[in-house]
């Protein structure tokens, strides 16, 4: 099983090429520096929730898929934990709503 931080290095890595951006466009997009994405990148730093929800939203992604292992990717089991988080947010968001509305 790998590291977090290597998975976190290894998918911001897979993610932002996937979507066709530098480094330094991706922490344009973040409010980041391109030094940091590199330093990140190269597993010579961790991310925080703050940077993980910065980078997620740059990129257009759940913060979970920088967690999930590449050598899962080809297999059902990461799209299926997608499913069930993606289910499980909008129940959440559904009880939000109600909740605020009763208030």
């Amino acid at each position: 099983m790998k590291q977090v931080k290597t998975l976190f290095a290894e998918n911001l890595n897979r993610l932002r090429k996937e979507s066709g951006l530098s480094q330094k466009r991706l922490a344009e997009l973040a409010g980041l520096t391109h030094n940091f994405i590199n330093d990140l990148e190269n597993m010579k730093k961790g991310g925080s929730f703050k940077t993980i929800d910065q980078l997620s939203a740059a990129l257009g992604v759940e913060p979970v898929q920088f967690f999930i292992d590449p050598a899962h990717l080809g297999n059902n089991e990461d799209a299926n934990l997608l499913a069930i988080i993606d289910h499980l947010k909008k129940n959440m968001n559904k009880m939000f709503d109600n909740y605020q509305r009763k208030a």
